[in-house]
């Protein structure tokens, strides 16, 4: 860390200490007193007795300066510390509640920000007189708007980073996730602004001084030994350049520590938080719930006709259009399609966490019976955590980085479960070893960043495991990890599936895990259910042409070295703007002229349970007799 610094921060952090170590042993130093007249000759330059000289009354310049440090450092001090008492609440509440809350609290912040701040100092000065309380009040309430406008910048960052949505997910309410995932991380900007306005108060406290509007003699402040000096700047210049050297001096340090804190601030993006829900969409063409979805009394989880809309300026957006499934315990649920189709934004609108503006969303989540999607939020958190979890997709953002992994992984015990912290921690433990980390109280006092990728993962695995959750969401969980930490995730989740008797829902890529893993399967595109059905059926006798183009895309190791992959031509369509027709008819090679005319409904194929929506099935099936080479091979489909 010092090397990270530099040594102009050791050495502007040294000159802090001892201006303010000075400042409060002023009356134990050897030092006259600062208002003792004819302490040595008038004007009298620096020597041992008075190294900073005397000024025209006698009194020493170097007792003065220090003592002077009392008010122009508690200035600073008192000033931010009100600026930040009033200032950062406003700022948190303007960034995390977003919307009107945000609309109201900035308004007023501009119109403070654009009134002048010297005719509000004097104005104050006139009414309630000069005087220190009356100084620090107002260069106080003269930062709350900075103050402000900073706190909230910082909480909007945090507020969508994938630990807050991971918090809320795991049923979190608001105030503890302001108080343990927000105000640790804004702390660390605010750490860094508020040496830079204690610069910015003890010049403004020098200036009021200067013009004979901060504390009155004979008490001593920076300001006001310049403004006393200028009088003998003839005869005796060091009476001014003392006081404004150490001024300097401590204006620049304050700059250069916190500029330096600046610098180590790391703030990263991303999350959501719970959408509204809006009736009425209008239906999305070619979705439907087959008979034996509205049969499925008994399923754990059960989803109908699902539409998350986002209203832009380019159009309204359908991230997820009509999407229905049934999940019943002990099975896993895979979902796959290419970035964008819609797979994550499903997860998030069946667990509700969504942008809190412009979302359009409608259809039933129903767990067990239960519509989730007239839950008040309160009854929500009661749900998210311990009967839906999730992991998400990099374990690096979803889990706090200035929490210890012990920390993160007690806290839905502590919440949800009621468990005192001993116990919390017990259980702690029990779950990382569990999950299969080794020596789990060592690493239950470690950070994030001391792990490893798949020790993240199997962290993040633990706390969605901690409350017993009905139904895990597995959100891509292998991303960035190497084939063999991949393979003992999927496995661990696999076995845990087993042992705790629920559901799985599996987002990936990777067709080749879908085939291992899953026990159904749901292949979206543009937002759309595109083919649905039993893993083993859906693989075999495939019926929708973007299925297909996703299985020829899998690497075989039957091919020869140097064989270029098949790729997938064209792009996925802009979902503010999509194709009419079937959305996949500009990339399918199979497309007719009723593709590009009328959206294919999801028609039943000859296995049970298994949907596709095609106009020209026959033609897929076809090819697929040619072409056996789209299988995906070496997979033990076992697993599942």
């Amino acid at each position: 860390m010092p090397r990270r610094l530099g040594w102009g921060f050791w050495l502007s952090a040294a000159w802090i200490a001892l201006v303010l170590g000075a400042a409060l042993a002023a009356d134990l130093l050897p030092l006259p007193r600062y208002d003792e007249t004819l302490a040595g000759p008038p004007q009298a330059g620096p020597s041992l007795a008075h190294p900073f000289g005397t000024d025209g009354l006698g009194r020493d310049v170097l007792s003065r300066v220090v003592h002077g440090a009392r008010v122009s450092l508690g200035v600073g001090v008192g000033a931010v510390l009100l600026g930040l008492l009033v200032g950062a609440p406003l700022g948190v509440l303007a960034g995390y509640r977003g919307r009107a809350t945000d609309s109201v609290i900035m308004a007023f912040n501009d119109i403070a920000l654009a009134f002048p701040s010297l005719v509000f100092a004097l104005a104050v000065v006139a009414f309630a007189g000069a005087s220190l309380t009356n100084v620090l009040i107002v260069l106080g309430v003269l930062g709350v708007p900075a103050w402000t406008r900073l706190i909230r910048g910082a909480t909007l960052s945090f507020a969508g980073r994938e630990f807050v949505v991971a918090a809320r997910a795991l049923g979190a309410r608001d105030r503890r996730i302001l108080l343990r995932e927000i105000t640790p991380n804004v702390a660390v900007p605010a750490a860094s602004y508020a040496f830079i306005g204690m610069a910015i108060a003890v010049v403004a406290e020098g200036s009021l001084a200067f013009l004979g509007l901060s504390v009155q003699a004979p008490t001593p402040t920076w300001g006001g030994l310049i403004n006393e000096g200028r009088a003998v700047m003839d005869n005796a210049p060091f009476v001014v350049l003392a006081p404004s050297f150490v001024m300097f001096l401590t204006v620049l340090s304050f700059n250069v520590v916190g500029d330096r804190l600046r610098a180590l601030t790391d703030i990263r993006q991303s999350g959501l938080e719970p959408g509204r829900r809006v009736p009425a969409l209008a239906p999305a063409a070619g979705s439907r719930t087959t008979a034996a979805e509205d049969r499925a009394g008994d399923a754990l989880l059960q989803v109908r006709d699902l539409r998350t809309h986002f209203v832009t300026g380019r159009g309204v957006v359908r991230a997820v259009d009509g999407v229905s499934f049934t999940l019943e315990r002990g099975r896993t649920l895979a979902v796959v399609g290419e970035s964008g189709s819609g797979k994550t934004m499903l997860i998030r609108s069946v667990l509700g966490l969504l942008p809190g503006a412009g979302v359009l969303r409608d259809g039933e989540v129903l767990l067990e019976g239960r519509d989730l999607t007239t839950l008040p939020p309160k009854e929500l958190r009661g749900v998210l955590g311990t009967r839906l979890a999730t992991v998400f997709q990099d374990p690096m953002t979803a889990l706090n980085p200035v929490r210890t992994v012990g920390t993160q992984v007690m806290e839905p015990l502590r919440v949800h479960l009621g468990m005192k912290r001993r116990q919390a921690r017990a259980a702690a433990a029990e779950l990382l070893a569990s999950v299969g980390i080794p020596e789990p109280a060592r690493v239950l006092r470690r950070y994030p960043h001391q792990l490893s990728g798949g020790m993240r993962q199997r962290v993040t695995i633990a706390m969605a495991l901690s409350c017993g959750p009905d139904v895990l969401f597995a959100d891509e969980p292998t991303t960035a990890l190497d084939v063999t930490i991949q393979d003992q995730v999927l496995r661990l989740i696999h076995r845990q599936r087993q042992e705790r008797d629920m559901a799985t829902v599996l987002v990936s890529h990777d067709l080749a895990v879908v085939a291992q893993w899953a026990d159904e399967v749901i292949v979206m595109y543009a937002g759309r259910v595109v083919e649905r059905g039993p893993a083993e059926a859906l693989f075999e006798r495939t019926r929708m042409p973007y299925t297909e183009a996703l299985l020829r895309a899998v690497p075989r190791l039957t091919d020869p070295a140097h064989q270029p992959l098949r790729l997938l031509g064209g792009r996925p369509p802009d979902l503010a703007n999509p194709p009419s027709g079937c959305a996949f008819s500009p990339r399918c090679p199979y497309a007719r002229e009723r593709c590009g005319a009328e959206a294919p409904p999801l028609a039943e194929a000859e296995t049970p349970g298994h949907l596709y929506a095609c106009w020209y099935p026959e033609l897929v099936g076809r090819e697929r007799e040619l072409d056996r080479g789209i299988d995906i091979e070496g997979v033990d489909t076992r697993g599942r």
